[in-house]
Order: structure tokens, then sequence, then C-alpha cells
């Protein structure tokens, strides 16, 4: 895949992080791959990426981190533990984890393909 097939993981957590990568670049994703969220943003990756795969605790607080995600030019995927109890916030797809079965990569490929979630 191309540049334009980009999808930025942030996760601290390593272990996460590779599995995540690793399911991303077995579909054939290119994927850059970062623990914090000020390190992504400051990628200079991050004005490339298709979206952003982005696990809750990457954004210890919601705030300034919605600020912060809103700098990508995708459609963001956010990891949490919990079923969100609000609306999602525009430009989001929330997934639950634990991610089952292909969930990120049918996520993945349906933001991308359709930008419905596009900023």
């Amino acid at each position: 895949m191309t540049v334009g097939s980009m999808v930025l993981v942030i996760a601290p957590n390593p272990g996460f992080r590779k599995s995540l990568e690793f399911a991303l670049e077995a579909e054939g994703y290119v994927v850059d791959s970062q623990a914090q969220l000020a390190k992504a943003v400051a990628s200079p990756l991050a004005s490339s990426i298709r979206c952003a795969v982005v696990d809750e605790d990457a954004v210890p607080d919601w705030a300034s981190g919605r600020h912060a995600l809103a700098r990508f030019p995708g459609p963001i995927i956010l990891l949490v533990d919990r079923p969100w109890t609000s609306p999602e916030p525009e430009g989001v797809l929330i997934l639950v984890k634990p991610l089952l079965g292909n969930a990120l990569i049918r996520a993945v490929d349906h933001v991308i393909e359709n930008s419905t979630l596009a900023h």
C-alpha cells in the first residue's frame, strides 16, 4: 500500500500497540505507531494519515486531547475499555476493547473507504 493508506496507531502499552500494528500491517496498511499523543501530533507523517487508531489511555485528558486529535486529517477510531455513554464525538468512531474478530480492520476499512467520519 502507499502512504495514502497510512494508519496512525497511538497506544501507550507496547504489547497492545504492537498487536494493533501487526493486525493492520497483515491487511496491507502502512502503519505509523506512537506511544504518546504528543509525539504522534509532532510526527512528520501525521499529515499523511488516512485514519488514526487511538487507545483511550493515550488521551488522559479528553478536552485537550480532542483538540490534538482534531489536527489529524483523517477519521479517528477511539478504543475504549467500556461502552461510550454519550454520543460519539464528531469524526470519532468508538470501538470497545477487547477487539473481537476483525472488528478493527472492518472499522478502518469502513472509515477509509467511506470517509464518513472525516473532520
